[in-house]
């Protein structure tokens, strides 16, 4: 685990440092957030935001701007040798400064817990990438930790820790926290803090949903717990979507989680619209949804520790951790996706679910996906997936149903995808690929399956069948699928149906929360943990531990432990419960 390094010491460093510096030995570094400003975009070239900008030479440089580090820092998208640092100034409101001001910012990088200077330097930013910072530090050493600092004149960040991947051999167990689905009105974000808290993970994996598109009281309302959204309205401009982003980063859990893992992450739909896909949404559609997708590109990147690949639409990517595992980040909502459901064209998208080119990845992913896991190298493969994979009917006699907007199958996950689904279970099988494991999100309930061929057998009592483990993330904060105002006993009992009507090996729907993964080489572990984000007491419950031993593809049934939720009748003989 990354340890910290006491503020003050890591302050004095930078002093000393800063003392040191002169115009002989400050090396300057390229804001890449510079790069969005020529990037290639969806929508026609004279809708370009940045069309009639001044020329480059022309921005002028101003020293003396005060300035502050509200947004604290964040590191992302490692490598063995690099990793992405970020963070946003503040400007003084009593100063007049024009967008194209560039504003310095230094910063230092030391190894963790050590005085050892690694690099230090200088980068500017200014308002036309909303005074965000983002490096692509290089050369580091593989699996090294590092502590990292930015500042002015004026004021300094938090400190930052980072890591780097390790090399083959180098590990032999690593630890994951993996969230999807932050709603900031929804409530509190002690899903983030208690990995911070606990010092329990070595890096974050994020699905998507980082932020919630809707108007302040649209879907959750967050005035009685002071978290109201800003902008009050529906984000459609890059305005809208940076004003989003400045709130949600202003929460201290965040960035506590932020400033000490390295992130890595994926979109979802929320971060332009709901139920978006490649050339539409439920509330936008045509050219207008085009340029509202290219506005929350363009915020996505500049307020997220993400590296920027060449086509900037194209976030599907590989991180490999040493000959332990290879993560896989899938895009199945943006690069290449087919119409999704928009709740008034089900019957639609139920005729046409099962058609053999219908696709989640596209040609170009799913052939990229297929390569990697060919010729993956490592002990594991982690899939992620913004949407749930395996197939639920939510249909519920007994409870119910859930009373959300789909009454049977949600189509906007691969149930409205239903051959490439196939295609990607095939290819598992067919490769003898039996230590893959998916990880989802989006659902806001936990879910932990097994997934079979379309028309193979499956044993939910020994496992015999399974194709592969999906584990499934509940919501940071984000309201349950469930019914909302259920009490903890309507929703067990929801839960149990839920279960028993699909075979799953268990669920919970009733709390928030994250899973952690310990991969290890003869095995993976998950914990589930669940929050009550309506309550501002920091406190986490252990909900449920599962384990998959390496060549199995299923859950090994004498791991099992469960606190809450429903487990399967079929395994619950003589399992902790």
């Amino acid at each position: 685990m990354i340890r910290s390094t006491t503020p003050l010491l890591v302050l004095a460093l930078a002093l000393v440092a800063w003392l040191a510096f002169s115009n002989d030995d400050e090396r300057l570094f390229e804001n890449m957030n510079f790069e969005l400003l020529d990037r290639t975009v969806w929508t026609l070239p004279e809708d370009y935001w940045n069309h009639g900008l001044a020329s480059r030479n022309e921005w002028a440089i101003d020293n003396d701007v005060p300035v502050q580090f509200r947004h604290g820092v964040a590191s992302g998208d490692p490598t063995q040798d690099t990793v992405i640092l970020w963070t946003r100034i503040s400007p003084s409101n009593t100063v007049e400064i024009s967008n194209t001001t560039l504003i310095p910012v230094w910063f230092i990088i030391r190894e963790a817990g050590s005085e050892n200077l690694v690099l230090h330097g200088k980068t500017y930013t200014n308002g036309l990438v909303d005074y965000t910072v983002k490096l692509d530090i290089q050369g580091l050493s593989p699996n090294s930790s590092y502590s990292y600092i930015f500042f002015n004149d004026d004021s300094k960040s938090t400190l930052g820790l980072t890591r780097t991947l390790p090399l083959d051999d180098e590990l032999d167990s690593l630890k994951l926290a993996v969230y999807s689905c932050a709603n900031y009105a929804g409530g509190y974000y002690h899903a983030y803090k208690m990995p911070v808290v606990k010092e329990s993970v070595d890096f974050v994996v994020h699905l998507g949903d980082y932020i919630y598109e809707y108007a302040n009281g649209e879907y959750t309302n967050g005035t009685h717990l002071d978290r109201d959204h800003k902008p009050e309205h529906e984000c459609y401009s890059l305005e809208d979507y940076r004003t989003r982003y400045s709130l949600y980063r202003s929460d201290m859990a965040l960035q506590e989680s932020h400033a000490r893992f390295p992130w890595i992450l994926v979109w979802d739909d929320h971060e332009v619209t709901d139920n978006s896909w490649l050339r539409g949404s439920v509330h936008t559609k045509g050219y207008e949804f085009l340029k509202r997708r290219d506005a929350a590109t363009q915020a996505y990147f500049e307020w997220l520790p993400i590296r920027h690949q060449r086509d900037i639409n194209k976030i599907w990517r590989s991180f490999k951790f040493g000959s332990l595992f290879k993560l896989h980040m899938l895009d199945t909502r943006h690069y290449s996706r087919d119409i999704t459901d928009y709740y008034t064209n089900q019957d639609f998208i139920s005729g046409i679910k099962e058609y053999d080119d219908r696709t989640m990845l596209g040609y170009d992913q799913e052939t990229w996906l297929e390569r990697q896991l060919v010729k993956n190298d490592t002990v594991w493969d982690l899939i992620s997936s913004q949407c749930v994979v395996r197939d639920i009917n939510f249909t519920l006699p007994e409870t119910g149903g859930i009373g959300f907007p789909f009454e049977e199958l949600n189509q906007d996950a691969w149930d409205g995808y239903v051959a490439n689904r196939n295609r990607l279970l095939n290819f598992l099988q067919a490769n003898h690929l039996k230590n893959s494991v998916l990880l989802s999100g989006d659902f806001h309930i936990a879910i932990v399956s097994e997934l079979k061929l379309a028309n193979g057998t499956y044993s939910v009592d020994t496992g015999e069948g399974s194709v592969i483990v999906e584990f499934t993330t509940s919501a940071v904060s984000s309201p349950s699928t469930f019914p909302r105002n259920q009490s903890e006993g309507q929703a067990l009992a929801m839960s149990q149906e839920l279960v028993r009507e699909n075979n799953l090996i268990w669920n919970e729907g009733y709390l928030r929360g994250y899973y952690e993964l310990c991969i290890a080489r003869d095995q993976i572990q998950a914990d589930y943990f669940g929050v009550d984000v309506q309550s501002s007491q920091l406190h986490e419950q252990h909900l449920a531990h599962f384990v998959i031993k390496k060549d199995t593809g299923h859950i090994a049934r004498d791991s099992i432990v469960v606190h809450k939720g429903a487990l399967n009748t079929a395994l619950s003989n003589g399992l902790t419960q």
